[in-house]
C-alpha cells in the first residue's frame, strides 16, 4: 500500500497550478495598489516580478533541477537586494505595500518548494486498478 502522505502527479501539478494562480492574482491585486509608485519604477518591479514568478513556474517544469534552483536562489538574492535597501526600493512603495508584497512572494515560494519536494507516487494509483471487467 502506497503512503496516504505522497501524492500523485496530478495532484502535485493541481497543487502547483491552484498555488500559482491564487498568488498570481494576489500578487496583480498588491501592484493595483502602487498608485503612488512613478511609471519607471514600476516598469522596474513588474520585471523583478515577471522574472520572479518565471523562476518559479521553472521549478516545476525544468528536468534541470539544479539549475532552476541557483535561477530562484538568483532571483531571491536580487528581491532582497531591491526591497532590503532603501536606495534601491522603488520610489513610492509604502512600508506596508512593500511587507505584503514581501510575504506574498516569500509564501508562494516555499509553498511551490514544498509540492515540488514532497514525495510524489511514481504512478498515479488509480491508473493501477484494472477496470471491473477486466478483473
Amino acid at each position: 500500500m502506497k503512503s496516504i502522505w505522497k501524492q500523485t502527479k496530478a495532484e502535485k501539478l493541481g497543487f502547483i497550478d491552484g498555488f500559482n494562480l491564487f498568488f498570481g492574482a494576489l500578487l496583480g491585486a498588491n501592484l493595483g495598489t502602487l498608485g503612488t509608485v512613478p511609471l519607471r519604477d514600476y516598469v522596474l518591479l513588474i520585471i523583478l516580478l515577471a522574472g520572479t514568478v518565471a523562476v518559479l513556474r521553472m521549478i516545476s517544469t525544468s528536468e534541470r533541477r539544479l539549475y532552476a534552483l541557483a535561477s530562484l536562489a538568483l532571483y531571491v538574492g536580487l528581491l532582497a537586494m531591491v526591497f532590503g535597501s532603501e536606495r534601491m526600493a522603488p520610489n513610492g512603495l509604502s512600508e506596508g505595500d512593500l511587507h505584503r508584497l514581501v510575504a506574498t512572494l516569500a509564501i508562494w515560494i516555499v509553498a511551490v518548494l514544498a509540492i515540488e519536494f514532497a514525495p510524489t507516487h511514481a504512478e498515479d494509483p488509480v491508473s493501477s486498478i484494472p477496470p471491473a471487467d477486466q478483473a
